[in-house]
């Protein structure tokens, strides 16, 4: 955050921070009406625009805010896990859980930026590190089933951006061809998660980490 925060200062922006907490527990209408509460108390107008520092669940927050604030304003995607760089910065999907289930309040708002800087995945605890490649796998299944051959769990973290790139390519086309979920085609994306989100949310949303789920 301080590093983000200094790097647009220097740019001639002012900053205003905003943290919530982590996990699934933030992704909910209550945390994105105080963001909201929080963002007019600092002025943030429609000339404004939102920075979504964080992993999946700060993403998804970030852009449903950005897509209601002022009937919506602009927003950059920084994602720093693996299930946020391969999968939920990508496709413009933002929203938040209801009590019924997961994502079932959001709206199709695309971020003008997506940063995916593999070096934030260094300081990620393993456990975050090892779930985001249940998104990886579903892109090989899906598309490009010589990528499971290549896994290679003992590699680098540093090594790692060439799979990244190879799994957001994937996840653009599909989302290109079928950008608001309208034909089908981007329902392949969903493959695993039908289950998955279920599970979720019968073990209690923040008890599984999304990528286990799945």
């Amino acid at each position: 955050g301080d590093a983000v925060r200094q790097s647009l200062e220097a740019a001639g922006y002012r900053v205003e921070l905003l943290v919530v907490p982590a996990g699934e527990e933030s992704k909910s209408m209550r945390v994105a009406e105080d963001l909201c509460d929080r963002m007019v108390e600092a002025g943030l107008d429609r000339g404004s625009f939102i920075v979504a520092l964080g992993g999946g669940v700060v993403g998804e927050l970030a852009g449903f805010v950005a897509a209601i604030y002022h009937r919506g304003i602009p927003f950059v995607q920084i994602p720093t896990t693996i299930v946020a760089q391969v999968d939920s910065s990508i496709g413009g999907k933002t929203g938040v859980n209801a009590r019924a289930g997961k994502n079932l309040i959001g709206a199709f708002h695309q971020p003008c930026l997506v940063l995916a800087d593999t070096l934030t995945l260094e300081t990620l605890p393993d456990r975050e590190y090892r779930e985001g490649f249940a998104e990886v796998v579903k892109h090989a299944v899906i598309r490009d089933a010589a990528m499971l051959d290549e896994l290679d769990p003992a590699a680098p973290r540093a090594s790692l951006a060439p799979l990244i790139a190879r799994n957001i390519a994937i996840k653009a086309a599909i989302v290109a061809e079928d950008e608001h979920e309208r034909t089908g085609l981007r329902a392949l994306l969903n493959f695993g998660h039908t289950v998955g989100h279920a599970i979720e949310n019968v073990a209690g949303y923040g008890k599984l980490l999304h990528g286990e789920a799945i």
